[in-house]
């Protein structure tokens, strides 16, 4: 696995919300639905955090795209989904408890630099149709390698950990097994259509406006109703 070819620099994901959206008819699915090399494991459910599904959900393009990488990953190797489509609910507890830990220990900062620092690895809560959160539109997914029986394996910080370490190319200097981890997933990932956003190395998209930015078009995904109809 050390002889994998290094994850390339990234660009950042500033204008975003500039992309524009042709919206495609697709729906969620259920990644346990996707195949048995494709763990799902909810994180936030888990967590308890207001809002979240008890079943991982993603687009229908998406899901058949990790099929495929699944499916290309060495014997032994699996896919353990954390999270997929994300309702609004579970990304305001999710960007409103982190702004509430940066005012904490930055208590000295203005609120702007509070929420762009916080923008930084939670997307703020927009109704925006023109500029949903990623996760909102079921075309982002966090998710990581797993061994033959879906136990996720060291890739180098936790779900979630909001260090520099988590940025996709913070272990490029540092040889070893998690360096090597991270490049199988970047390249098994990118091989089928998706793009990796920099800061984490978990998160991965495919037609969301994150995916349109770095690939030049237009996004296909705008924001999609919660399973079971749309959201209150």
């Amino acid at each position: 696995m050390s002889s994998l070819r290094a994850i390339p620099m990234m660009t950042s994901t500033h204008g975003w919300q500039d992309v524009e959206i042709e919206p495609v008819d697709e729906p969620l699915v259920r990644v346990a639905d996707i195949g048995p090399r494709v763990h799902d494991s909810p994180q936030y459910h888990a967590m308890g955090l207001a809002g979240a599904l008890a079943e991982g959900w993603i687009r229908e393009g998406v899901a058949h795209r990790l099929a495929a990488v699944a499916a290309g990953l060495p014997d032994g190797r699996s896919l353990v989904v954390w999270d997929g489509y994300r309702p609004l609910a579970t990304q305001a507890a999710l960007y409103n408890g982190y702004l509430d830990e940066l005012t904490m220990v930055h208590y000295d900062w203005p609120a702007a630099a509070l929420e762009e620092a916080a923008a930084r690895y939670v997307t703020a809560p927009s109704r925006s149709t023109a500029a949903p959160p990623p996760h909102l539109t079921g075309g982002a997914v966090d998710l990581t390698l797993g061994d033959g029986d879906g136990r996720p394996l060291d890739l180098g910080t936790s779900f979630d950990a909001f260090v520099e370490e988590a940025a996709a190319r913070a272990l490029e200097d540092v040889p070893g097994e998690a360096r090597g981890l991270r490049r199988l997933l970047f390249w098994s990932m990118a091989g089928q259509g998706f793009t990796a956003y920099h800061e984490e190395w978990w998160h991965y998209d495919h037609g969301d406006q994150f995916w349109g930015l770095a690939t030049g078009r237009p996004a296909i995904y705008g924001p999609a109703d919660p399973p079971g109809g749309p959201a209150a």
